[in-house]
């Protein structure tokens, strides 16, 4: 019986997920998002029964007005998420939707107006759970058109369905049968998209297509800013949002991308697109008639003109006749300026050059850091410093001088570590690591560098095949420091020795 419970506990974990939707977009094959597969609700394949079902459930719950379904919509399976909860997961997928939304806001060549607009690329997360009646078919002042045909609610009034978030901003419950609508009260379905063709396939022929390998990539602050640019900029382009708000969101993009300061924010804004995109003739006036513009707005309260002047060449300057509006080219220029910040960004990455800028001293600090975390199991931890210890190798020769607390301590922590991953380990070497791990900086710097030593003996004399990966990363981190500490050693211990025949 106590096997049976057990097994039931495992099934139900497995069990467990949530789906997110892109309930207005198609997809005619998978494509890889944010380290997600989203595919077409018409395709179940290799799906678990529970799932399958699932899907099928909210598929039919997509509706764009009246009685017209969605035939298909995008679909990925997720871990489960607590979508009423502070679930950072929930943070990583708003962020998916801002550079899809992003991706689908191309603007026209010629008319102010967008492919999509964010609404069409609304993201709705479903968690199956057990969901109350009372929200799921309100009684107070509303009357039923459709039989009811949902599931008979327990003794507590809950029925099998889902809890909802759409678009990140509002909580919803459904059950199987409830409808779900737009954002919008008319929401229309564009016959050109395709996620797999858009996104998948046309995006690595644009400037910025590095937003994708972003969206895979550790959060830095680099990305939280272009992500708050681009949510900025995707602000600007919601439904029935009035021409000024628009320039208003349009131009924090701007200063949010460029990170322009406080003071002479019309100069910088000026410079800064001037030289991403060139000293390309009228880009300056635009810049200027934009910020201006974007001041008029913010301290008149409204746009009175959102059009663009082109000045008239000579030797006295003269305004011309309109020439587009203001929007129409920001648009434009500020996906141009994305696209040139994120060249920029693959090409530092390509060449390293931020972890050029690290010294060993912050990588053992990363480390300890990284061997603290409770969240994680003691393997997975020491699986996890690979790319710091490789990192640690390349640059150990940079002319940069080893602290000795970090380090140790760093050497401390992987011995705890991999003691703690309960792995059969010879004895000499078992007693090493545990003489390594209780060493205390009471005992001495020399001490401390003692028991190191020992157990880099230790570790050498074993053969590395005979090694868990776990046990190969841990010796890398002690030869390291070792290699990096042994002077140090010996220079203390000849002073110890020369302090006792004084």
């Amino acid at each position: 019986m106590k096997r049976l419970h057990q097994w039931l506990l495992i099934d139900m974990a497995d069990q467990k997920f949530s789906i997110a939707v892109f309930p207005f977009l198609k997809t005619r094959g998978p494509v890889k998002l944010g380290g997600y597969t989203f595919r077409s609700t018409t395709d179940l394949e290799g799906l678990p029964s529970h799932q399958a079902k699932a899907v099928g459930e909210i598929a039919q719950m997509l509706f764009v007005h009246d009685d017209f379904r969605v035939k298909s919509a995008s679909y990925a399976i997720l871990p489960d998420i607590e979508v009423h909860s502070g679930d950072r997961r929930i943070a990583q997928l708003a962020q998916l939707r801002a550079v899809v939304a992003y991706f689908y806001s191309a603007p026209h060549e010629t008319f102010e107006s967008i492919f999509l607009a964010p609404e069409d690329v609304s993201l709705v997360l479903f968690t199956p759970d057990r969901v109350p009646i009372a929200l799921t078919r309100p009684e107070h002042h509303t009357e039923r058109v459709l039989p009811l045909s949902g599931s008979a609610p327990d003794g507590h009034g809950y029925v099998p369905g889902y809890n909802g978030l759409y678009n990140f901003r509002h909580a919803f419950w459904v059950e199987p049968g409830s409808r779900l609508y737009g954002p919008k009260p008319h929401m229309g379905l564009t016959i050109a998209q395709d996620l797999c063709s858009d996104i998948g396939w046309g995006v690595p022929n644009r400037p910025d297509y590095y937003l994708l390998h972003l969206l895979d990539k550790p959060e830095s602050s680099t990305s939280q800013r272009i992500y708050a640019a681009l949510h900025w900029y995707n602000a600007a382009n919601e439904n029935g949002i009035d021409q000024s708000q628009a320039l208003l969101n349009l131009a924090v993009a701007f200063e949010t991308l460029l990170r322009l300061p406080e003071s002479s924010k019309k100069d910088r804004l000026v410079d800064a697109i001037s030289l991403l995109l060139g000293r390309t003739e009228r880009l300056d006036e635009w810049a200027e008639q934009f910020y201006a513009a974007r001041s008029r707005v913010a301290h008149e309260g409204q746009l009175i003109d959102g059009y663009f002047y082109a000045s008239t060449s000579g030797k006295q300057k003269q305004t011309s006749d309109l020439f587009g509006s203001l929007m129409l080219f920001g648009r434009q220029i500020f996906q141009l300026c994305v696209g040139t910040v994120l060249v920029g960004i693959d090409l530092a990455d390509r060449a390293n050059l931020q972890e050029k800028f690290v010294t060993n001293n912050e990588r053992y600090q990363k480390i300890c850091e990284l061997l603290e975390v409770k969240t994680t199991s003691p393997n997975e931890k020491l699986l996890g410093l690979e790319p710091t210890i490789r990192a640690i190798e390349r640059y150990q020769f940079v002319a940069s001088n080893v602290s000795t607390g970090p380090a140790i301590t760093a050497v401390r922590q992987v011995c705890i570590a991999l003691t703690a991953c309960g792995q059969e380990l010879p004895l000499e070497l078992a007693d090493a690591l545990a003489a390594c791990a209780s060493s205390k900086r009471q005992d001495g710097e020399a001490r401390e560098l003692e028991v190191i030593e020992c157990l880099d003996c230790v570790f050498e004399k074993l053969s590395q095949t005979a090694l868990s990966s776990e046990a190969r990363l841990a010796r890398a981190v002690i030869r390291l420091v070792w290699m990096n500490l042994s002077r140090r050693y010996y220079w203390l211990k000849g002073r110890q020795e020369g302090t006792k025949h004084d």
